[in-house]
């Protein structure tokens, strides 16, 4: 029986399977280089939020946020919406009374 790999960890959706490292690490500023350091050790070592944060000394809050901003991990607060067929979804625009029809 096989096992499925899951996509998520620490209750996020995993977006990339693998981090590219660049190939010259050495030019870039401390804040990019730490960006990259926790980016790597998520996807390409696998090692979960909580232990990146204590590692580096950085908060679980700034670990995530750099994760999303990479695009590695999927933000939570997004909930992609599907409607069914023959349902109707309407959308207002801001500053608007019309409202527009969306199927």
């Amino acid at each position: 029986m096989r096992q499925s790999i899951t996509q998520d960890r620490d209750g996020f959706h995993i977006l990339v399977e693998e981090f590219a490292l660049p190939t010259d690490p050495w030019r870039l500023d401390p804040q990019t280089k730490r960006a990259v350091t926790i980016c790597n050790l998520f996807a390409n070592h696998e090692y979960g939020i909580s232990d990146i944060a204590g590692a580096l000394g950085e908060s679980r809050k700034n670990v995530i946020r750099v994760l999303l901003k990479q695009g590695i991990i999927r933000d939570r607060r997004v909930r992609e919406i599907t409607s069914g067929p023959g349902i109707e979804r309407r959308t207002f625009l801001v500053g608007s009374n019309v409202g527009c029809v969306m199927n």
